[in-house]
């Protein structure tokens, strides 16, 4: 369904607001095995991705509380809005520590590419679980589970070959309750997944 749709459109009653072109994206999934010499997954597994072409994102996208930041390995405490313009984060909002944190790396990086879409994609693993990173100690952690939970939205800014851009700054950011739309069609609804997804 993501292959074959036009745009992404992804809401959330935090005020997220972000449009996604998906003409000449790379699609993919992760399903957690590899049946190749010289591929690799990651378990668990159980999500879509995109990688948009230049030029495809531009909206709000409204990170809540309890929103992860993976990179940090951090439950968000506070509300920070990442207002995107042509692919790049423009502007954080947030007068916060979360937003602080993430202005301070984003900076930290000196290259404008850091601020870019990476991928975007939704978790379909109804196994997986979003509280699991309060089990684990950041160092025996790696947080694939939170990236793969049924019904999270993951934005991740960084490195991005189908854009044409390559950095090592990234963020991998899963989302709860956002509503994903393919063309229209709602795949995931306030966090929930629909049809024959759920």
């Amino acid at each position: 369904r993501l292959k074959a749709a036009n745009e992404m459109h992804v809401s959330s009653e935090a005020g997220s607001d972000l449009r996604i072109s998906l003409q000449g994206a790379r699609v993919g999934g992760v399903w957690g095995f590899t049946t190749r010499p010289g591929s690799l997954s990651h378990w668990p597994a159980g999500l879509v991705l995109a990688f948009p072409a230049a030029g495809s994102v531009n909206g709000v996208l409204v990170l809540d509380r309890g929103d992860v930041n993976l990179t940090f390995k951090r439950y968000l405490q506070d509300q920070v809005a990442l207002h995107v313009e042509n692919d790049h984060v423009a502007r954080i909002d947030g007068d916060n520590v979360d937003a602080g944190l993430m202005r301070g790396y984003y900076e930290a990086w000196a290259d404008p590419s850091a601020y870019a879409v990476s991928h975007v994609g939704w978790g379909l693993n109804r196994r997986a679980r979003w509280d699991a990173m309060t089990f684990h100690d950041k160092a025996d952690f790696n947080g694939t589970e939170l990236r793969a939970f049924a019904g999270n939205f993951l934005y991740s800014t960084g490195a991005n070959e189908v854009a044409g851009r390559h950095t090592a700054g990234h963020f991998d950011l899963p989302m709860r309750g956002c509503t994903v739309e393919l063309d229209g069609t709602p795949v995931v609804v306030d966090g929930a997944l629909q049809g024959e997804l759920a």
